[in-house]
């Protein structure tokens, strides 16, 4: 179980012994006071949303306004939450920095160009002096999968390279090994930003394209997580996205728009098929555009064995851009990960896993300015966030260190970042709360021009603006990553751009009031824009929409004989939800979501199903979306391997076994 935040706040607190005693009542005022300092400085629960102004403009929204909503248009309405809401405060505490290979510190280290002896460390390793120690390095690279393979394969030069206690490094990824009498004492990686391309002369002034991700982080839990991260975004003038609403369940249905403007359906049809493997060489990527045009291109990822492209898929046949990092971090893991935890290693050898991450990218970046070679970049950060809510907080003080240090080197000068996340928590606890039902749909995005840019398309900057209080959507930072690379066209008249209402809008358009799910290509399950009611869970209409829904979890199951057959064990909770557009109308149209338990296996679902009556008076429903899976189906699905369906499948063997 969580600790509740009091028990926190008691084991934070340690009350040094004095020489002189003062009654016991004294100290309750500064308990208190003490407490809130605590939760301040921890959680920074004072969240305020400032209001927005425009370059040369009036004050367009403001609280008073809005009214206890994020949006408020006719087309969407999304609630103002609390972070700290009383509904979800049980759920918020510290968690505990993983140890890393057991606090023995590096041996090595390494800058942009080199890697040197740590020698602090040394008396770690060795009671004798340094030249006992024979070290040397290896480079290694990614290899092509061959047809059947997966995208995981690495290719070692055959020599190592010895060197005393620093190197100067050419290669892009190398081992470190380190003999003491020929037993190995230490093994290390590291990576570099080797110039890969010619450079290209622009006829007007590229602006460089930054995307750093943070798996599975809401809005609301960015702020509660990373306050000193969140004020120094603030302080840089970023602009939130309040209404970023996903369209998708994981990942990789929330970041293929992003990336290609299609939905996960439209990406099997156009290039992820069984015509080319399953792989996605042929996949319409917008860093393939940025590329056309001269641009260096960057991928990487961390815990890439269940990366974006490579979980239950089979990746790439050539590498997708001109760098990709996932390669390192696959066998930097593999062999010298410590601290598993859930789904991911924690650390590398005595680093944690997103500092080693975080460090790659200021070397990219800072090579790339170096050299005078524009960028587009995106790198998608798994290891810190993907399985706990809480854990954010770690990598709140070096995030922010991150950020500021990229704006001090004068790195955001001509460099248009984007910060985000694909989705909030999808299981746990706080998923079975209203609260927490909505922050899994709304995930953090922040975007920091540089301040020429803002006075350069002052149109655009301020439809930006405008649109931080409307609903948006993946498939809208995708236009706008096509305008990124295209600006003149921002000089033109935005407003008629869009004739009619497409799926995605560039973010410098104004986005339409009358916006809706419907409209913006996001399915009923994940619309945060209904209003909802909780309703009688053991109603005969509720439990007869239940019973539909395991009944097609069933049916997704057909010609698996592997998976066992579901039945309902409980309702959890249940919830009917209004659209303006097909309730208000008068239509007998209902949306019921609703929590179950299945068994065996005790799987806990929410499912959005549409209740319509029939010709026969009759009720009838339609699953809206996909079903989520509310708690961790760990190896339940192990003899299964299609990735949807995992969410489902109870293996009969575990029944065999009598688990």
């Amino acid at each position: 179980m969580f600790l509740n935040l009091a028990r926190l706040l008691s084991n934070g607190m340690e009350i040094k012994e004095r020489r002189w005693k003062v009654p016991s009542l004294f100290w309750l005022p500064l308990f208190a006071f003490g407490a809130l300092l605590f939760i301040v400085d921890v959680f920074q629960t004072q969240y305020n949303i400032n209001p927005v102004r425009l370059q040369g403009e009036e004050v367009v929204f403001d609280q008073d306004s809005l009214k206890g909503f994020l949006i408020k248009t006719p087309g969407c309405r999304i609630p103002y939450m609390d972070p700290f809401d009383h509904t979800v405060k049980e759920f918020i505490h510290k968690e505990k920095k993983p140890v890393c290979n057991g606090g023995i510190p590096a041996l090595f280290d390494s800058n942009l160009t080199s890697i040197y002896l740590l020698n602090s460390s040394l008396a770690n390793y060795t009671d004798q002096n340094v030249s006992v120690l024979k070290c040397c390095y290896q480079p290694f690279h990614r290899q092509e999968p061959s047809e059947d393979d997966n995208d995981n394969k690495i290719q070692f030069d055959e020599k190592c390279i010895p060197f005393n206690i620093t190197a100067t490094i050419t290669d892009e990824f190398i081992k470190v090994v380190c003999h003491i009498n020929r037993a190995i004492v230490y093994t290390d990686f590291f990576s570099f930003v080797p110039i890969k391309t010619k450079k290209v002369k622009f006829e007007t002034k590229p602006v460089n394209i930054l995307i750093i991700g943070l798996d599975a982080v809401s809005r609301l839990n960015f702020h509660r997580q990373m306050p000193k991260t969140s004020e120094y975004l603030k302080n840089i003038s970023s602009v939130e996205l309040l209404g970023y609403n996903k369209v998708g369940d994981n990942t990789f249905p929330n970041l293929m728009p992003v990336l290609t403007g299609l939905s996960e359906t439209e990406l099997q049809k156009v290039c992820w098929n069984a015509d080319n493997n399953h792989r996605f060489d042929n996949c319409p990527f917008i860093w393939k555009e940025y590329k056309s045009k001269g641009f260096v291109t960057s991928f990487g990822e961390d815990s890439s064995w269940m990366g974006i492209f490579n979980y239950m898929r089979k990746g790439f046949h050539e590498q997708p851009t001109d760098y990709m990092w996932g390669a390192f971090n696959r066998i930097s893991e593999n062999a010298i990960g410590n601290s598993h935890n859930m789904n991911v290693e924690e650390c590398v050898g005595a680093r944690q896993v997103y500092k080693v991450f975080l460090d790659y990218i200021k070397k990219f970046v800072t090579k790339m300015d170096l050299e005078e070679r524009p960028y587009f970049s995106f790198y998608w950060g798994a290891s810190l966030s993907h399985d706990y809510l809480n854990k954010p907080h770690l990598g709140d003080k070096h995030y922010y260190k991150f950020f500021r240090k990229l704006k001090e080197n004068g790195h955001l000068d001509n460099t248009i970042t984007i910060f985000m996340s694909d989705h909030g928590i999808r299981w746990g606890d706080i998923r079975q709360t209203y609260q927490g039902q909505m922050e899994e749909r709304l995930p953090f995005v922040f975007i920091v021009l540089p301040e020429w840019y803002k006075g350069q398309y002052q149109n655009a900057y301020n439809n930006l603006l405008r649109n931080t209080r409307r609903l948006t959507t993946p498939y809208d930072l995708h236009e706008t990553l096509k305008d990124f690379l295209n600006p003149a066209i921002l000089h033109e008249a935005l407003e008629k751009r869009y004739q009619d209402s497409p799926r995605g809008y560039s973010l410098f358009c104004e986005i339409p009031a009358n916006r809706t799910c419907k409209i913006a290509d996001i399915a009923s399950h994940w619309c945060t824009c209904q209003q909802s009611v909780e309703v009688e869970k053991n109603s005969s209409l509720v439990i007869e929409a239940a019973n539909f829904a395991v009944d097609y979890m069933n049916q997704q199951l057909e010609g698996y004989a592997q998976c066992s057959e579901l039945t309902m064990n409980n309702i959890t909770d249940a919830r009917v939800m209004t659209h303006n557009e097909d309730i208000l109308g008068g239509n007998e149209i209902k949306d019921f979501m609703i929590i179950l338990e299945t068994v065996p296996g005790n799987g806990v679902f929410e499912v959005t199903l549409r209740n319509t009556i029939g010709f026969n008076k009759t009720n009838q429903f339609e699953v809206m979306g996909t079903i989520s899976r509310l708690n961790l189906y760990g190896k339940q699905s192990a003899c299964i391997t299609d990735f949807h369906l995992k969410l489902y499948c109870y293996c009969r063997s575990l029944l065999d076994l009598g688990n």
